[in-house]
């Protein structure tokens, strides 16, 4: 009754109590056959669902000899790469939200560079897009780009919430604009109920909130509504569930049923809530649906309206097949329930969300100190692009040309409408840190810190130009019916779950064309109209996306298991020590769960397959072959790195006639993965920070940086002064201060802030330190410097002669 009241209230107020009750119990009774109509549906999809499954499960296990437990791994990787597709897809089609967002139309200086820096937003531009997205774009703000904007945003969360109920899904549609509310736990029970109510009751639409004759409910009734509300926001829901009950993620499809307490005025009104009781910011919460929703799909869509029941199933299966704690219930390390931790999202839900952003301010705070070179180390990547070139038979000039058309705004307009340059507008930076960087104060100067050294724009644009490389490939492949491709390209695939089925589509689309070029798309593939089109478009995108992230290295599922301890949650004291742990290994991890799998996976051979993967050694000694290549490639890659890194530090290059160096090299390279890290990682490499670079090695930087304070400041300086000697407290703090400093390793400026600042201030406090430290120096590489410490400029030019011992 109070629904049909909340529709037409004038209307439903004329009619008499009778009228009203028959009305209701009509539209109930509609209601529940409806529902019983879609139980029934959903219970008929969900057979369907574990019957598909089971067969890709057991195609996968065919297709590259694995276990139950690992060909259901797999499976679920291929769910989370479809995932990433959906979402990366959906936001590519934001544009007209992306550039109202970037606009710095009425911005001051100093918001104008803040938005350069550190991705703030224009105030202005970001209330008028809230405005229209509430009034359904309609343009009464006056600002076009903001009516275009908010224009995108309601017709990408449509067209995801109509995909989503085709899966079985039964998400409802608001009268008004759409925009989630990401509320703060923690500030929303630190108000109290009484405070909370008090503050949110003047911002509500008080229309929606209706009797059961039509009246509007008093204040007091409203009041009433919000203190449960509260309960529930303060808890994360936890207040709703049965104790001892089941806390899975559940049937999906059912998520969206619950009607939406809070229904505020306007966007002012929203925005004042977010103020006070919300979290992150306007675009964070937008691209936080988006991946959600994206995730609610592939799971629906790939394992039915209930994921949670067909994993459990599945998961039964493997373990009845393969046992439980075995090597075959495993892959890379992780047994399924640890995938579907990540795959799920499991693992991204904090239980606490204070612990949690404790621990990512400590982690984005190692990145801001720490990830200033990486875009120097980031060279190794174009090993890993050659490898992934080789291995998908695409032309290594193309590859070239497509890294200079980057530069091109037309193309990056291109490839981001397609959904292929979306991953750096979500900030991940996974492939380093192992985290998503929030909005955060952390969390905006590590992505600063990134941004000012180049990485972004070195890691985006590989990315984008591999991507743009392998559209063009696809295109090419598509030209051929599917008996008439070789078994190679068939096995590459049928390895991303591509089918014969799905290849009758997407032949059928017609490419792109885009500077002379043909490229396939997922918008080409959907253009198609054939029944099964949507989901083989999602396909080819995520072929696309996943070996993007092969040719420049980004953790898969399997390595945010690892780094997460098997999909822990974030909050908790165990999932935030994993993590802070894993910090900086995911790139050496995911060499392994990548590159390193895929050479002892991918069966040799095969017709049409490239040389390392031909055969032509057997089928032993040409994965060996391909295992050489990638490690000594990236070894020497290495070498280059580590001499970059000398020289931009001031420093004279290494001796490369010396058997240290070129291990030095390997474990820089990557190549040797997390082991090699392990294992050849040159505690000299800072001087005076031994305990640092031992335990942060071992136990990642924030540990490290713990042992820096306790080992290096404290316990090395009381055992030297016990002993009567010359302690360098001052300096050395002074270093561990700086490197904790973020900003400072940012690798074109590093070289003159420890020339002009840092060298100059620890001699001063320490005198005779540099003297030491320089010796230390000679004694292990025999380096010196070519731009002497407190010099306002070089008086010499780098000694390359060193590079051959001479």
């Amino acid at each position: 009754m109070r629904e049909l009241a909340r529709r037409d209230r004038t209307r439903w107020q004329g009619l008499t109590r009778d009228q009203r009750l028959a009305e209701a119990a009509a539209a109930a009774m509609k209601d529940v056959q409806a529902a019983a109509a879609r139980r029934e549906y959903n219970a008929t999809l969900q057979v369907l669902r574990t019957a598909e499954t089971d067969e890709r499960v057991r195609a996968a296990m065919a297709l590259n000899d694995l276990t139950r437990s690992q060909g259901f791994i797999r499976d679920m990787d291929l769910t989370s790469q479809n995932a990433d597709a959906i979402r990366n897809e959906a936001t590519g089609h934001l544009g007209d939200l992306i550039d109202a967002a970037e606009s710095k139309a009425g911005t001051g200086p100093l918001r104008n560079l803040g938005m350069r820096m550190f991705d703030l937003d224009n105030p202005r531009m970001t209330a008028d897009i809230v405005r229209e997205v509430f009034r359904n774009a309609d343009g009464s703000t006056g600002n076009a780009a903001a009516k275009a904007g908010a224009r995108a945003w309601l017709d990408v969360i449509e067209g995801l919430r109509v995909r989503f109920n085709a899966a079985g899904g039964d998400i409802g549609k608001l009268g008004y604009g759409y925009l989630t509310q990401a509320h703060d736990a923690v500030r929303v029970f630190e108000a109290g109920a009484v405070r909370w109510a008090d503050t949110v009751l003047p911002l509500l639409d008080r229309n929606q909130y209706v009797r059961t004759d039509g009246a509007l409910m008093t204040p007091a009734e409203v009041r009433q509504l919000l203190t449960a509300a509260h309960e529930t926001l303060s808890t994360g829901g936890a207040n709703k569930r049965e104790l001892g009950a089941f806390a899975g993620t559940g049937a999906r499809a059912n998520r969206g049923m619950d009607h939406r307490v809070l229904h505020f005025r306007d966007g002012d009104a929203w925005m004042a809530y977010m103020r006070e009781f919300g979290q992150g910011s306007l675009y964070d919460a937008m691209l936080g649906h988006i991946a959600n929703m994206a995730r609610g799909i592939a799971l629906v869509e790939r394992m039915g309206p209930n994921p949670q029941q067909q994993f459990r199933v599945q998961n039964d299966l493997a373990q009845r097949a393969d046992g439980v704690g075995t090597f075959k219930n495993r892959a890379a390390g992780n047994t399924p329930q640890d995938n579907w931790n990540v795959v799920s999202g499991v693992s991204g839900m904090p239980e606490n969300r204070l612990i949690a952003q404790v621990g990512q301010d400590a982690r984005n705070v190692q990145t801001a100190a720490k990830l200033g070179g990486a875009v120097l180390s980031a060279f190794t990547d174009v090993a890993t692009i050659a490898a992934d070139v080789h291995f998908n038979k695409l032309p290594y000039f193309a590859m070239l040309a497509n890294i200079g058309r980057q530069f091109d705004g037309q193309t990056r307009e291109f490839l981001r409408a397609h959904g292929v340059m979306a991953e750096n507008l979500t900030s991940t930076l996974n492939r380093w840190t192992g985290d998503n960087l929030t909005h955060s104060l952390t969390g905006r100067v590590a992505g600063a810190v990134m941004k000012l050294s180049l990485m972004n724009a070195w890691t985006d644009g590989l990315r984008s130009a591999f991507a743009q490389t392998m559209m063009g490939g696809l295109a090419r492949m598509a030209r051929k019916d599917w008996a008439k491709l070789s078994p190679w390209d068939r096995y590459l695939l049928e390895r991303k779950g591509i089918t014969d089925a799905d290849w009758q589509i997407i032949s059928k689309a017609v490419p792109d064309r885009h500077k002379g070029g043909d490229y396939l798309t997922a918008d080409g593939v959907r253009a198609t109209g054939i029944d099964g089109a949507e989901q083989a478009a999602t396909k080819v995108l995520a072929f696309v996306i996943d070996e993007a992230q092969f040719a420049v290295v980004n953790p898969d599922v399997a390595t945010r298991a690892i780094v997460t301890g098997g999909g822990m949650p974030r909050g908790t004291i165990k999932g935030e020590a994993m993590r802070s742990f894993a910090q900086f290994k995911s790139f050496p991890i995911a060499m392994m769960t990548r590159h390193w799998r895929r050479i002892m996976e991918t069966p040799q051979g095969l017709e049409g397959a490239p040389l390392l993967f031909s055969g032509f050694l057997g089928d032993t000694g040409t994965k060996f072959a391909a295992f050489a290549a990638l490690n000594v490639s990236m070894m020497m890659l290495g070498a280059i790195v580590l001499q970059n890194k000398a020289l931009v530090q001031f420093k004279d290059p290494y001796d490369m006639t010396e058997g240290k160096f070129w291990m030095r090299a390997l474990a820089q390279g990557g190549g040797m993965g997390y082991l090699g890290d392990l294992i050849f990682k040159d505690p000299t490499e800072n001087r005076g920070s031994t305990a640092e670079q031992v335990v942060g090695t071992v136990l990642g930087p924030v540990a490290g940086s713990v042992a820096g304070v306790a080992g290096d400041l404290v316990v090395t300086n009381a055992w030297q002064a016990a002993k009567g000697k010359e302690t360098d407290l001052g300096a050395e703090a002074l270093r561990w201060g700086n490197s904790q400093l973020p900003g400072q390793s940012v690798w074109w400026a590093r070289g003159l802030w420890e020339t002009w600042f840092l060298h100059s201030a620890q001699e001063a406090l320490n005198p005779g330190y540099l003297a030491r430290m320089k010796a230390r120096a000679q004694r292990d590489w025999g380096q010196k410097r070519w731009w002497e410490t407190g010099e306002p400029l070089p008086e010499r030019m780098p000694d390359f002669e060193r590079i051959t011992g001479e």
